[in-house]
């Protein structure tokens, strides 16, 4: 149907508010859930959702569904099932996160969360979080520009460089034999860069070359990785890092400049692709609308819900929680279970389609898989940011609060990972935990160290 039929059937007496559009901000309104948890301008998970709700969300579910069904028309069938997939799981989603507070702000609930977390740390762990750092940056550095040198692919000077970002298409069978070396760099590349910026002195004059030393390889490992293109792995450990010392660490004003300043980066990296077309030749101007352009969203959700309701495929059973564990060409693997469902080449120059859990929840056991990944959902958001309240609440030196973060991070990526786990990020979070364990190992050394000097009395 056109925009002018089914789109506004439902219509509101607001112009232009759909209720297709009205359940696509459903999607958006369960990533505002982390601020009620933490209602500050202090809250980084929330201050990190912020431009995807705003721009991909908000802006894209009046724009992207417009386009979306004058491009291509919707059934009736097909928008209602999906209205009701994501009525139902945003309901469910806020319930669950209502019930997760609840139990947190328990005196019991408190108390195991801030169990988690450290009220010192002595310079042994905190030199040992520094080499780490530094040892994690030095092999992010040479595996990526290893992998450059070996394939001879640096996607940002690549003839097509999208499609060099995802190595697919004529740069697949020159990148399949060192892709290890890349992913591996990355895995890296994202604990290196985050705890080596929490690592920073706030005094330039403590431990001079060890901060030199940390920035030069901070650097490297930052240009080779933003050299891949890849926006959200390589950016998102920097800005984390910046965003969490200036919440914890800044006055108020520098907070919110900080807040401002990290959106018109976001907004600008949205806008990259539409940018690298102008700069190739293959758009003759480049408006406001590059920016929603680079996060279609909701133009790919509703293109997967449209092509999910015309093959009409058997429930997954589950089959995509764990297939991301299987790298490459695994069926059940998330990135190519979506190109499959839209009947694309697995090397496409994509990464795979980004959708609600509700939609994951449905596809894996219909109406109950809905319900449970939609609770699961919930519970974690709230997790997520009730941990890293009392990350900030406690503050501390910069090494407590490295540790600290660290640990949130690990908890971050086990509750992002429940309900779809990726190779990549099981190895991101065996670092963090290996990471966490320097104050024990300290002390553990310690004791030995004090039990092999003291005299032994006959």
């Amino acid at each position: 149907m056109t925009s002018d039929g089914y789109l506004y059937t439902f219509s509101w007496s607001l112009p232009g508010l759909s209720w297709m559009g009205f359940a696509l901000l459903l999607v958006g309104t369960t990533k505002m859930l982390s601020f009620f948890v933490f209602p500050s301008i202090r809250n980084v998970p929330f201050i990190l959702s912020i431009p995807f709700v705003v721009i991909a969300v908000g802006w894209g579910a009046f724009w992207w569904t417009e386009q979306y069904i004058s491009a291509n028309g919707l059934s009736q069938g097909t928008a209602e099932s999906f209205l009701m997939i994501l009525a139902i799981g945003s309901a469910v989603t806020c319930l669950a996160a209502v019930a997760t507070i609840r139990a947190l702000t328990a005196p019991r609930g408190y108390a195991v969360f801030n169990g988690l977390l450290v009220d010192d740390v002595n310079r042994g762990a905190g030199l040992m979080l520094v080499i780490a750092a530094m040892l994690m940056l030095a092999g992010a550095a040479a595996f990526i520009g290893a992998f450059y040198l070996l394939t001879g692919i640096v996607p940002a000077f690549a003839e097509n460089p999208l499609l060099a970002k995802y190595f697919g298409g004529e740069y697949s069978a020159r990148a399949a034999p060192y892709m290890p070396l890349f992913r591996g760099g990355m895995v890296l590349y994202q604990v290196g860069v985050l705890v080596g910026i929490l690592l920073l002195p706030s005094r330039v004059n403590v431990g001079r070359l060890m901060l030199f030393l940390l920035l030069a390889l901070l650097g490297c490992a930052a240009v080779l990785a933003l050299l891949s293109l890849r926006r959200g792995v390589a950016a998102q450990p920097i800005l984390e890092g910046l965003l969490i010392l200036l919440v914890i660490r800044g006055r108020l004003g520098w907070v919110i400049v900080g807040v401002a300043a990290y959106v018109l980066v976001f907004t600008f990296g949205s806008a990259v692709n539409q940018i690298l077309f102008y700069m190739l030749g293959l758009r003759t101007e480049v408006g406001l609308d590059a920016i929603i352009k680079g996060l279609s969203d909701i133009y790919d959700l509703w293109w997967f819900m449209d092509a999910y309701d015309k093959a009409g495929p058997e429930p997954t059973m589950g089959m995509t929680v764990f297939g991301g564990l299987v790298p490459y060409d695994f069926r059940w693997n998330p990135a190519n279970y979506t190109k499959w469902i839209i009947g694309a080449d697995l090397n496409t120059g994509s990464g795979g389609f980004r959708l609600p859990m509700s939609v994951w929840g449905y596809d894996a056991f219909r109406y109950p898989g809905l319900v449970l990944w939609s609770a699961i959902d919930g519970f974690t958001i709230v997790v997520q940011a009730f941990l890293f309240r009392l990350v900030a609440e406690k503050g501390g030196s910069r090494y407590v609060l490295a540790i600290n973060i660290i640990t949130y991070k690990a908890v971050f990526l086990i509750c992002n990972n429940l309900l779809q786990w990726k190779i990549d990020d099981l190895l991101v979070i065996i670092l963090f935990l290996m990471l966490r364990l320097a104050p024990a190992t300290t002390r553990l050394l310690g004791r030995r160290q004090t039990k092999s000097i003291v005299p032994q009395t006959g």
